[in-house]
């Protein structure tokens, strides 16, 4: 198991209490870019998938988390022709597109 995964699992519990439910939004948050910028492991990755399959509050921040991310990308492609050139490449690298 890589040092990322053993961090990722220790992280991931702590964002929940005993009853399953998450409680550390802050950290679940870090967790879900991660996972959206394809950062996570494939073992991570499985861990992640099962948990917001059956928590509708973790499946909530995660489908918000990508529908922003999914729309700035959308947005840069509608107006890149607008944007200067620099101006694209700072909002790339700042959100990892």
């Amino acid at each position: 198991m890589s040092e990322f995964s053993v961090w990722f699992k220790d992280t991931f519990k702590k964002c929940y209490c005993e009853q399953g439910n998450l409680i550390d939004e802050k950290q679940f948050a870090e967790i879900v870019q991660l996972v959206l910028d394809n950062e996570a492991d494939e073992e991570s990755r499985t861990i992640f998938e099962q948990k917001i399959r059956t928590c509708v509050k973790s499946n909530m921040s995660y489908e918000k988390e990508k529908s922003i991310k999914l729309e700035i990308k959308k947005k840069l492609c509608e107006h890149k022709a607008e944007m200067p050139t620099n101006l694209v490449s700072t909002i790339r690298k700042s959100v990892d597109l």
